[in-house]
């Protein structure tokens, strides 16, 4: 099924939305024509790039400053 194990998905983590939060998540869905899922899982994925770039920023700049 995989070529390379390493990218199998097994590992679940669940999370719990508001009726406006998952009215939103089910409206871009719905734009993209991605499955909910599908885009939960690409927006976090983003978010923690993000955020691990931001960290690696700072701690670069507090080197920096040192």
């Amino acid at each position: 099924m995989y070529d390379d194990p390493k990218f199998i998905k097994d590992h679940r983590v669940n999370a719990r939305f508001n009726d406006h939060e998952i009215e939103a998540i089910t409206h871009i869905a719905g734009l993209t024509g991605m499955q909910k899922s599908t885009l939960v899982r690409k927006a976090t994925l983003r978010l923690i790039e993000e955020l691990k770039q931001e960290f690696e920023r700072s701690l670069t700049d507090m080197e920096d400053a040192v």
